[in-house]
């Protein structure tokens, strides 16, 4: 997903604007010079052969060689990948002058991507940090992502809705405008849900009510369930119930965890599915091309 951006890190992934304005990817994040937007009808594909593989701090960094020349991706998690695969990525997010401080070096031009798909067209599966389907009830399985009735995509504004609260009072959504928003949904069950909370606290205690605002929304069925899980896990960032799934629907979170970055006025500018290391330099660094500011990892 843009000219600037993970959160499949950590971001990975990548709005439905007119072309040409700032936009992000659904995987991870980076910074690019010249912010802007790449519209879902700009995208196009990239396909050939891995020669490099790279994993560091929750992405795999693959080379590819195309046949005409040999171009750099970074997808979430740790996919099924081998040197001497064929495999294809969108141009979601591509990123030039990019430097990675995981891995110590410069890339000229970088594509942080959702996936990368099989050369049989079979999205390659992550150990790890793969985007979790909602908790079934008798339904077929789904990998997937489908678009969820009434929802907001990238682009578009939030609508109002009130925002139950787990370890805070009652809220309205609209209560965060005039300050740039992560919204991250979650279930108690979800392991990759649990697994990035940590790196999403880490992330509030350096950021949280300075340079952006970040807010939890539970899709426990069960309030109990997600009351539970924030004391066990001692989350200080607002965080909110929503059992009648007007959030879910709202923000597409038929898959989970998903992290919405929402601008000051309620638009929606990216929507990543997956876990994320949200407190690497990255991921870091990815949030603040998103939002168009400046934030360091070491900051107070």
């Amino acid at each position: 997903m843009i000219s600037r951006i993970v959160f499949s890190i950590i971001l990975l992934s990548f709005f439905s604007i007119a072309p040409h304005k700032a936009a992000l990817i659904n995987t991870a994040f980076a910074t690019q010079k010249n912010a802007q937007d790449v519209s879902d009808e700009n995208l196009r594909t990239i396909s050939g052969e891995v020669i490099e593989i790279i994993t560091s701090a929750g992405f795999t960094y693959t080379e590819v060689d195309t046949g005409k020349n040999k171009v750099w991706a970074a997808a979430p998690g740790t996919p099924s990948l081998k040197k001497g695969d064929l495999v294809t990525f969108s141009t979601e997010m591509p990123m030039r002058n990019f430097h990675s401080n995981t891995l110590g070096r410069d890339f000229s031009l970088i594509y942080f991507v959702k996936q990368y798909i099989s050369d049989k067209g079979v999205p390659l599966t992550t150990s790890s940090h793969g985007t979790v389907k909602k908790k079934p009830s008798g339904q077929p399985d789904k990998t997937a992502h489908q678009t969820s009735s009434g929802e907001v995509k990238r682009g578009q504004y939030l609508r109002e809705a009130t925002l139950n609260g787990l370890n805070i009072q009652q809220k309205k959504l609209s209560h965060f405008k005039g300050k740039p928003l992560i919204i991250n949904v979650w279930a108690s069950w979800c392991g990759p849900c649990r697994a990035e909370m940590g790196s999403l606290e880490n992330l509030s205690q350096k950021h949280n009510g300075k340079d952006f605002n970040i807010i939890g929304i539970s899709t426990d069925d069960y309030r109990d369930k997600a009351v539970s899980f924030i004391e066990q896990t001692g989350i200080t960032f607002e965080n909110y119930h929503d059992d009648r799934l007007i959030l879910e629907s709202m923000l597409g979170a038929n898959t989970i965890p998903l992290t919405v970055l929402v601008d000051e006025h309620g638009r929606i500018l990216e929507k990543v599915r997956g876990a994320r290391e949200w407190d690497s330099p990255e991921i870091i660094h990815a949030i603040g091309s998103v939002f168009r500011i400046e934030l360091t990892e070491q900051k107070k």
